[in-house]
């Protein structure tokens, strides 16, 4: 401003809009997730922006680039055996146990806690083949000990893999674009999906704490968010196999109130 040079800038993640602490956005000019956030912004006294422009999630575009096309090898074979697709996407965990404790989401307990309930899935749900995913595997997960047992148990599972590509650009998109089912601790990926109505559930819970999101955002309300593992596997099931699943409507509905932008750029 001193120097009258002109700040522009894209949101990035849609839950940024609702935290109160570290996520406050000073420019001239942003270009915001939908014209809910916008108007949310407008009223928040959090944010200092001149001119606010609903666009979309920008990177939303990849999963419209590789909606049946570029599918991966993995879901392509499971798909040709009728087995339906879920995508896990889970946190990365801190590279030492000790500096994990400060961590809510993403201590080793919780990341043990969140591989356990992927191996109650996939011995739960028939005719599903799941697939999961983090950010990256530069945490201990493959490494330390401390894992080794979980890691077995996936390994062991018939109907579940780790993903571990990390070579192709925005092969988490790949993944989700093609995913009968989205179940994640919250991620921007997340939202992007329900975007265009990729189904998804948010994984609010671990071993000793539950409501972690929904205490900035409750998705105003609906049922996509999940506080224990029983409520999970419900609503898993209903997605995956009820063709008129309520939970279906209510992501019809987020697209017309929450993640609607009138005019859509690219």
């Amino acid at each position: 401003e001193k120097n009258n040079i002109k700040t522009i800038a894209t949101q990035e993640r849609f839950m940024a809009t609702f935290f109160t602490s570290y996520h406050n956005v000073v420019v001239d000019t942003y270009y915001t997730a939908s014209e809910y956030t916008a108007n949310f912004i407008k009223k928040s006294k959090y944010h200092d922006i001149k001119n606010i422009i609903p666009v979309g999630q920008y990177r939303s575009d990849y999963l419209s680039l590789y909606k049946k096309n570029a599918i991966p090898e993995e879901i392509s074979k499971a798909k040709e055996n009728g087995k339906k697709i879920l995508v896990l996407l889970g946190f990365n965990a801190p590279n030492h146990w000790y500096e994990s404790y400060t961590s809510l989401q993403a201590n080793w307990s919780s990341q043990i806690s969140f591989l356990e309930d992927a191996v109650k899935l996939s011995q739960k749900l028939k005719d599903t083949f799941i697939i999961l995913r983090f950010k990256s595997l530069n945490w201990p997960l493959k490494t330390d000990p401390y894992f080794k047992n979980i890691l077995n148990k996936l390994n062991n599972c018939e109907n579940i893999i780790l993903s571990e590509n990390y070579r192709e650009s925005f092969y988490s998109y790949k993944l989700c674009a093609n995913a009968d089912l989205v179940i994640a601790k919250h991620t921007s990926l997340a939202d992007e999906c329900l975007s265009h109505e990729i189904p998804v559930l948010f994984y609010d819970f671990t071993h000793n704490m539950k409501g972690i999101q929904s205490d900035a955002f409750d998705y105003s309300p609906s049922g996509l968010m999940c506080y224990n593992f029983e409520e999970l596997l419900k609503k898993s099931k209903s997605l995956l196999f009820d063709s008129s699943s309520k939970l279906k409507d209510e992501i019809k509905a987020l697209n017309k109130t929450i993640y609607y932008v009138k005019e859509k750029g690219n």
